[in-house]
């Protein structure tokens, strides 16, 4: 009777486990319905792409808004948010600073720059987005002429009950830094 009892809380026990595994490590996130940018971009949708050009000037800091959408079913706590993956010393693009705008039950996610804080780690519930301000310096590379730069997901580090994921998680629009001219670094 004893090892009957043992066999099945064993069994139960793994079933509890598989099933924590599979809700977890399938659970994604998306990108919102929402993003954002200032004066110092232009945007345009053809077909289904929409595209935010930036122009090339090497150093000058750009900031761009994206949100990040949590489908469900059970909240997520973002850790960390990067436009490049890998060793730090290998990304084209470095973070000079990473906002959010919090919303609450009362309130719709939205962009306001001005209420923006940084960026902790931060709980997002199952069905809301959080609205996220990135800004990146431009890299000093060469650039051929009408050559540009883009990216469209951010990196995202984050928890689902307690086990950490990574995921490319798609913006909704592909970011482009644009060299109309071309440019040489002067070294």
């Amino acid at each position: 009777m004893r090892r009957r009892r043992l066999l099945v809380a064993a069994t139960l026990a793994v079933a509890l486990c598989a099933g924590y595994l599979s809700t977890t490590t399938r659970h994604r996130l998306d990108h919102g319905n929402s993003w954002w940018h200032g004066a110092d971009a232009k945007s345009r949708t053809e077909g289904p792409t929409t595209e935010v050009r930036f122009a090339f000037d090497p150093g000058r800091q750009i900031t761009f808004g994206a949100t990040i959408h949590n489908p469900g079913p059970w909240p997520v706590t973002l850790t960390g948010i990067a436009v490049d993956d890998g060793p730090v010393d290998q990304h084209i693009f470095t973070i000079a600073r990473l906002a959010v705008n919090h919303a609450d039950e009362a309130t719709a996610a939205l962009f306001d720059p001005g209420s923006a804080t940084p960026f902790r780690s931060t709980t997002v519930p199952a069905g809301t987005e959080l609205p996220v301000f990135v800004t990146i310096t431009i890299p000093d590379v060469e650039m051929a002429p009408d050559g540009g730069l883009f990216f469209d997901d951010l990196a995202v580090d984050y928890a689902v009950l307690g086990l950490p994921r990574h995921q490319r998680v798609p913006m909704g629009f592909r970011l482009l830094v644009h060299s109309a001219s071309g440019y040489v670094p002067v070294n």
